[in-house]
């Protein structure tokens, strides 16, 4: 994995993170969409928006809930203007069914924030560049 969003040597034309003279190594997400050989590889490519996420949860958890949290954004993020307070209430609501309670999600552009959080339960990423979100689980 590089830093071509998670896109693999194939998905980016075989060319690697490192080639010289290169402006980016990002493949066109249309033309990704269009090789993929897989329903799971047309997703990776869609999620092309993303910037790598700063965690410490494990991938399991992780993959879970970036997925849960572009899901509430494409699903709340369309609207005019954008709810962004109901996708952080169903990435919250979705993560405390699945990994119990106490679950906090903040979603938006402009935002500090300092936290106490349970270990492994931090994800902190960027979403379409400016959208910023932040998940973790509350000790208390």
């Amino acid at each position: 994995e590089d830093w071509a969003g998670g896109l693999t040597e194939r998905e980016t034309g075989g060319r690697a993170s490192g080639e010289s003279g290169r402006q980016s190594t990002m493949a066109d997400p249309s033309q990704v969409i269009k090789n993929a050989a897989t329903a799971a590889d047309a997703r990776q490519a869609m999620m092309y928006a993303l910037v790598r996420p700063q965690t410490d949860m494990k991938e399991e958890m992780r993959m879970e809930a970036t997925d849960t949290v572009v899901s509430a954004i494409e699903k709340f993020g369309n609207m005019k203007p954008p709810k962004y307070d109901l996708a952080a209430k169903q990435v919250k609501e979705t993560m405390d069914k699945k990994y119990a309670p106490n679950w906090c999600c903040v979603i938006g552009e402009t935002f500090g924030a300092d936290i106490v959080c349970e270990k492994q339960t931090l994800l902190y990423m960027f979403y379409a560049g400016n959208l910023a979100v932040l998940l973790f689980k509350n000790p208390f």
